[in-house]
């Protein structure tokens, strides 16, 4: 196996330091990247993962799912409708609707936020565009993450100076094509995104590639941790976690 690149600049001490509530801080009739859940783990200190999508009129949504079948209860792809279609949907039967990224951006703007692409093309296009932009204007600590090694290229030549983190998986059932998975698993695109970070999905802990990048000086950030048995993996194989149904200590961190 090849080894993986050595880190090249180091990872921002928030990157490390602060726990990122998945997709926000939900639960309990508080949707997933919603408003509401952006508001609680700010309000408790958190910082925050979320994902982002883009529109056919090129903006910059905030999702996990491409359709809204999940979350919405209509089967409709993000990318097909423009933002102003998407809020007349409301997320799980609440008043939350679909943030759009400077909106969650601003209620986000003294907390850590890792901003992930879900991108699926092999060609970078509108939605890194537009979240270059929004960074650009944001004052708080951010970072921009994509299982997509395309999508991460093209802000290391556009925007070398933002925070770049690959996430990675090893779980065949991602629905992530078989060949990137392959890839991903083993973080043979190190060399070509240069991230700041791993997020490695804590199911696939421990892995000799991600263990090796680490013994380098690598970061790396595990997902998602939501249980005392996924946290104990956290605490010997990564240096922060991304989380859900749990509350960390801000002062616990998973190394010990």
């Amino acid at each position: 196996m090849t080894l993986p690149a050595d880190p090249g600049t180091g990872a921002p001490t928030w990157l490390v330091e602060v726990p990122l509530a998945h997709r926000g801080l939900h639960g309990d009739g508080i949707p997933e990247n919603s408003m509401a859940a952006f508001r609680a783990a700010a309000d408790a200190g958190y910082g925050v993962e979320l994902d982002v999508h883009v529109t056919s009129d090129d903006l910059a949504v905030v999702a996990h799912d491409a359709s809204l079948l999940r979350m919405a209860g209509v089967d409709r792809r993000i990318g097909e409708m423009t933002g102003d279609e998407l809020q007349g949907f409301r997320l799980e039967e609440t008043d939350e609707h679909i943030p759009r990224l400077p909106e969650a951006l601003e209620a986000l703007r003294d907390v850590p936020v890792m901003v992930e692409l879900k991108s699926p093309r092999l060609r970078a296009g509108a939605l890194e565009r537009r979240v270059a932009a929004l960074l650009d204007e944001h004052p708080g600590p951010v970072c921009v993450a994509s299982f997509n090694p395309v999508a991460l290229r093209w802000f290391r030549r556009n925007r070398p100076d933002l925070p770049r983190v690959l996430t990675a998986t090893s779980e065949s059932s991602s629905g992530l094509p078989a060949p990137l998975v392959r890839r991903l698993a083993n973080l043979r695109d190190l060399r070509s995104v240069d991230p700041v970070a791993v997020s490695y999905d804590v199911k696939g802990l421990p892995q000799p590639a991600v263990d090796q990048w680490r013994d380098r000086g690598g970061a790396v950030v595990t997902w998602t941790v939501h249980d005392e048995a996924t946290w104990e993996t956290a605490r010997r194989h990564a240096d922060n976690i991304i989380f859900e149904n749990i509350r960390p200590s801000l002062d616990d961190r998973p190394t010990t």
